[in-house]
């Protein structure tokens, strides 16, 4: 299924407040980085991937999954009424994000630093940059 094909029609929010947002979006988080190091886990151990390979996979997938949450459960706003549109500016900002998951991987696995903790910085990173870039240029009432 690709993210144009995705039901993204929008279940009302029981908070529009940016306090229930950054709520709903960390839940949403929560899922997507279940699923990114589950697949993470997956590529480096069952598939002998590098970190940052792998982490690049994890991430995409994680990227399909917060996006459906985001658009039918965490914002209460949408700028962008053509899905298809919104998810590529959505995937666009997700890059940032990506690049920044990818190279803290390579950094800090590099460095030395185990796994799980390099993931746990490089997720905390993505999580500040794609909050903040998503509410405020596709979320957000004062976006238009």
């Amino acid at each position: 299924m690709i993210a144009a094909e995705l039901d993204t029609e929008a279940v009302a929010p029981a908070s529009s407040s940016a306090g229930g947002e950054a709520l709903r979006y960390l839940i949403a988080s929560v899922l997507a980085l279940g699923l990114d190091a589950g697949l993470l886990w997956l590529g480096t151990h069952e598939l002998m991937m590098p970190p940052w390979l792998a982490g690049a996979f994890a991430y995409a997938a994680g990227l399909v999954l917060v996006y459906t949450l985001s658009v039918r459960w965490v914002f209460a706003h949408r700028v962008i009424r053509d899905a298809r549109g919104e998810f590529v500016v959505f995937a666009v900002l997700g890059l940032i994000g990506l690049l920044l998951n990818s190279a803290t991987l390579y950094v800090a696995t590099g460095l030395g630093l185990a796994l799980p903790l390099s993931k746990g910085l490089s997720a905390a990173i993505g999580f500040v940059t794609n909050f903040v870039s998503r509410k405020f240029l596709l979320f957000s009432t004062h976006a238009k």
